[in-house]
């Protein structure tokens, strides 16, 4: 006769804690929309989501008041679904709000970088720029975002995350504008000489010339995705964020 000990084990599988399948739920949605697979402003079936996705609508709610929270949804009093719509004026501030958070987390990891982190961040940058040779669009965006966060990875938890959820939300912009993968690669590529400076600054533990770069190096690449996709846009934000940044940097 089974107990309900010899129930509750089964077959010795366990179901997923409901943390667990709000995570995973959080997580496929996510994905899709930063990836752009949901498409910016379409309204979504929360019932075809599901079915897509294989899970069941209670995770699914939970996931959706977190995307929600992160502002890449939009739920209406019906609780109908839409994918946040894109915005120059958003992908402006996005690019802001980095150019302030991102190197003030590089100038406080900087000099707490070990040996082979640092070996971890210039082998990222060979493996960019061999991926990018060879066309492999989704290793150039993995690597890239490797060397990145490796330069913050001893900042504060919070700061951190805040620098890698703004990170993915820039992608996003970057997927979805930039007409297509041999373009987005060479967006990348042709900020190679930034890269190798902000490295060889970190590697002297230099933190303060390695946010300098930074900040310079995001302010560029903003103003080259802005022009792209709205060439008429005064991109007033980038630009004083970049003051307010360098104003407490050292000259070069």
């Amino acid at each position: 006769m089974e107990t309900s000990g010899d129930l509750a084990q089964g077959d010795g599988t366990e179901s997923p804690k409901p943390a667990d399948s709000q995570r995973r739920a959080h997580e496929k949605v996510r994905e899709l929309i930063l990836l752009g697979e949901l498409t910016p402003g379409a309204w979504v079936s929360q019932v075809e989501l599901a079915a897509r996705l294989e899970l069941s609508r209670t995770p699914l709610r939970e996931a959706l008041r977190r995307l929600e929270a992160e502002g890449l949804i939009q739920l209406d009093f019906n609780r109908r679904l839409r994918v946040a719509p894109l915005s120059v004026d958003d992908l402006e501030s996005m690019y802001a709000m980095r150019i302030t958070a991102e190197p003030l987390a590089v100038r406080l990891s900087v000099p707490l970088l070990s040996d082979d982190e640092l070996e971890a961040a210039a082998d990222a940058l060979h493996r960019l720029v061999e991926a990018g040779e060879q066309g492999r669009e989704e290793e150039v965006f993995r690597y890239h975002r490797d060397f990145h966060l490796q330069l913050i990875s001893h900042a504060e938890t919070r700061l951190r995350g805040h620098v890698e959820s703004l990170w993915e939300y820039s992608v996003r912009y970057i997927r979805i504008y930039q007409p297509t993968p041999r373009y987005r690669v060479s967006l990348i590529l042709m900020s190679q000489a930034e890269h190798e400076d902000i490295l060889a600054a970190a590697m002297k533990r230099d933190a303060r010339l390695a946010s300098r770069l930074v900040a310079e190096h995001l302010a560029r690449t903003a103003l080259t995705v802005l022009a792209t996709v709205a060439g008429a846009h005064d991109p007033r934000s980038v630009r004083e964020a970049l003051r307010f940044v360098l104003e407490e940097a050292p000259p070069r």
